[in-house]
């Protein structure tokens, strides 16, 4: 099964690769804004006919935010790109960047929430300047999350590059290399005095993910916000808070594919290596270049504003 997976995901890598380089992927993009702008239009109307109180009208709005969610994830974006970038360049595991996936398109519904009661209780702020905060201060902040990320991934991948060639020119000992998942225990004091190699990982594996939400969790969708405006302004503030939930989970839907697929790609694609010592030389070399990728792209797009 896990085989069928990994081809699968190559083949979509493969199919992706190709629609960019024939300009698929604009086409797409279109279609994307293009299926937003309805789905805001009808949202707009199911809102209507939730204040009349027609019958199911709170299910189908409900649904239409989630189809909002989920073409929005499928239009442009930063934030699948950083998970899938970090997925296809980090040896991290399936069902942990699944959970990122999940958990940053969440937290992304959390911001959006937070922005606009926040402002209206706190601030009194109006339409236009919750609309400012999330497309453009929040925007920009996001994007340079995302670079820092990116340049801590290729600053990471230096690091264990240059300890791998000073490894490689290191005399070793009589008694051979040192064994890497020894327990580091003094041999005099029998004491602990660093952390294990699993523990460094669990470690970094924590902070990585901390980082690769809260990066993507600060700037609030666009229609979130649309949505939280419109149903405080109508007094229907509990159905919007849940609206903007299953708009999340939309988009979570894609983005959690997206982190499937990398992951499953770097594996097809690193399948022969079945040494670990290739691994080894060959994994800080992919995670420099997909932080080096994440890093332009940022920047790339902080030259927009």
């Amino acid at each position: 099964m896990r085989r069928t997976l990994i081809f699968l995901s190559l083949l979509v890598v493969a199919l992706g690769l190709m629609l960019w380089a024939t300009g698929g992927l604009t086409a797409l993009s279109d279609w994307a804004l293009s299926a937003q702008r309805d789905l805001q239009n009808r949202m707009a109307q199911g809102l209507r006919a939730l204040r009349a109180g027609e019958p199911g009208a709170l299910a189908a709005f409900w649904g239409l935010c989630f189809g909002y969610g989920f073409v929005h994830a499928v239009g442009p974006g930063h934030g699948k790109f950083l998970i899938g970038a970090y997925g296809a360049g980090v040896p991290v595991g399936l069902g942990r960047l699944v959970g990122v996936g999940l958990a940053a398109s969440l937290m992304q519904g959390a911001s959006a929430i937070a922005l606009v009661y926040g402002g209206v209780l706190l601030f009194d702020a109006s339409r236009e300047a919750l609309q400012m905060t999330g497309d453009v201060w929040l925007e920009r902040a996001s994007l340079v999350a995302i670079a820092l990320i990116g340049l801590w991934l290729v600053l990471r991948a230096t690091r264990r590059i240059a300890r791998q060639h000073s490894a490689r020119i290191a005399p070793v000992g009589v008694g051979g290399p040192p064994d890497m998942h020894a327990h580091d225990t003094c041999p005099e004091c029998g004491h602990r005095h660093a952390p294990g190699l699993h523990e460094v990982t669990a470690l970094r594996g924590w902070r990585d993910t901390v980082l690769l939400v809260g990066a993507i969790a600060i700037r609030p969708c666009t229609g979130a916000l649309f949505v939280l405006i419109l149903t405080w302004r109508m007094g229907l503030i509990w159905q919007g808070i849940a609206a903007v939930l299953f708009m999340a989970l939309g988009t979570a839907a894609v983005t959690m594919s997206v982190a499937a697929t990398a992951v499953l790609a770097r594996e097809g694609a690193l399948a022969r290596l079945d040494r670990m010592a290739q691994l080894r030389l060959v994994m800080p070399v992919i995670e420099g270049l997909a932080g080096l990728l994440v890093l332009l792209l940022a920047l790339n797009m902080l030259k927009m504003f």
